[in-house]
């Protein structure tokens, strides 16, 4: 690995691992750990290190939790799990369903590739060039959690709720001892300076209650699932901001099919909107199918189209 890049602590318990692009959250409390989040397959070896480097041995990672089914955020969890001799992975049922179709496993090898060769070449790692294609996770090694379940990291009690509106089968997590909330990618893409692309790809009114909800627990500090936390009052701001942000773009993708009636049109543009900066870790093709799923969501939120809420 040619760049290093340190674990950085957040609060006595939690550390944030991974990089810029891509975040790991890490709490250890009465010699019991877990991971949130899991990543794609170029930040395993990053992730391992990273705990090499607070001196925990792979033997002491109880869990790793994955937040929902899409590739960036599940791509990892092989590799982590062959690493982490005890660890069990933490998911939802609709998670480990979707991770276990062939279908599912193909496009998401395809988007890990693309996604991995373009976070090892902006943040400096060293990494392989290719990676294996996904396989289904073994069974032995999972652990099923629900919205409204929690566990025990020592002391700490780690309740998870349901990251609707952005992915099938999502789960968030809250720590209500320590204030922290790991939002995944129910609180919006974060740029490093402004709020970014719209992630409400199932359902816009079911993100904009998560987003919601997760203002109203008032969290001291914000895991999000790129971009790295927002902490303090920092992070009632964002949220605030993300909401207006993602309002704004809602009302704008339904006023432009009312001009243009034209869903494809109103998904070209958005694509061109947006696909810059940090979302081009992404390959256009991934990037298009979300714009198309967002113009739907925006489009059925406003009653414009069958279906949705």
């Amino acid at each position: 690995m040619s760049s290093f890049i340190p674990p950085r602590q957040l609060a006595p318990n939690l550390w944030l691992l991974g990089e810029h692009h891509l975040c790991l959250y890490l709490v250890r409390d009465q010699g019991q750990t877990a991971l949130f989040e899991v990543g794609m397959s170029c930040t395993t070896p990053l992730v391992l290190a990273q705990l090499a480097h607070l001196g925990l041995a792979p033997e002491e990672v109880d869990r790793v939790i994955l937040s929902h089914a899409h590739s960036d955020h599940s791509a990892g969890a092989r590799g982590l799990l062959e690493a982490l001799p005890r660890a069990r992975l933490v998911l939802s049922a609709k998670s480990r369903e979707l991770l276990s179709r062939a279908s599912t496993l193909g496009r998401f090898s395809a988007d890990d590739d693309f996604s991995s060769a373009e976070v090892i070449q902006r943040s400096g790692l060293k990494s392989p060039s290719a990676w294996p294609s996904l396989e289904p996770l073994p069974d032995n090694r999972l652990e099923l959690m629900e919205p409204g379940d929690s566990l025990m990291i020592g002391s700490l009690r780690m309740e998870f709720l349901p990251g609707k509106g952005h992915a099938p089968g999502g789960l968030l997590a809250w720590l209500p001892d320590m204030g922290a909330f790991f939002a995944s990618d129910s609180a919006g893409f974060r740029h490093p300076d402004r709020p970014g692309f719209p992630l409400y790809f199932v359902s816009y009114p079911d993100y904009l209650e998560v987003m919601e909800d997760i203002a109203a627990r008032q969290p001291t500090v914000l895991g999000l699932g790129h971009q790295e936390e927002v902490s303090g009052s920092q992070a009632a701001q964002y949220l605030r901001d993300t909401m207006e942000h993602l309002s704004a773009w809602h009302q704008k993708i339904a006023q432009r099919f009312k001009r243009l009636g034209d869903q494809k049109q109103v998904s070209a543009w958005l694509f061109e909107a947006f696909y810059h900066d940090e979302l081009t870790i992404y390959s256009p093709a991934n990037i298009g199918y979300c714009c198309n799923l967002l113009v739907m969501r925006s489009l059925q939120a406003e009653g414009l189209i069958a279906g949705g809420n």
